[in-house]
């Protein structure tokens, strides 16, 4: 099945409560019952980071902060713990991420670049149109699930299965 990239707003009373809880949870958190439907962002989770960032891991605030950012909270979930965002982090990447525009993203997509660094799903050529595609449509889903719990005031959940 391979690394799936998952986004999950929430409260920040929940997430509050997730901090407070997480020894008595065992450190596992991600199947709390929560109030919003999470964001599966599929296999596309490192292709988006490296597009908003130019690099494979690591970057800049706002723009590592979008997937592989935040604050480790709880056990590993399978590719490291989950992560969290407070929300002023939320507003800051939905904010950064309504300034950056698609033709600027979309030009950032160089197959020879996402090849080399070996992002993930790394067995890809990144040649093929539907490649980028892929990326920038699930892109588009991320800013839109930012945008939305930004206009809450919500806090963020990051993690990969």
């Amino acid at each position: 099945m391979g690394m799936i990239g998952y986004l999950q707003q929430l409260p920040v009373t929940q997430l509050n409560s997730l901090i407070a809880r997480v020894d008595e949870l065992g450190g596992v958190i991600i199947h709390e019952t929560f109030e919003e439907e999470v964001l599966d962002i599929d296999k596309a989770w490192h292709g988006i980071h490296f597009l908003l960032n130019g690099s494979s891991f690591g970057g800049k605030e706002p723009y590592e902060n979008v997937i592989l950012g935040g604050a480790p909270i709880g056990a590993d979930e399978g590719y490291g713990p989950a992560r969290f965002l407070t929300a002023e982090q939320v507003k800051d990447v939905s904010e950064a991420l309504a300034q950056l525009s698609s033709d600027e993203l979309e030009s950032r997509f160089d197959p020879a670049e996402l090849s080399a660094e070996s992002v993930y799903p790394s067995n890809s050529d990144w040649n093929d149109e539907d490649d980028k595609e892929y990326v920038l449509s699930y892109y588009a889903a991320v800013a839109d699930y930012y945008r939305s719990a930004a206009s809450k005031g919500y806090g963020m959940l990051l993690y990969l299965l």
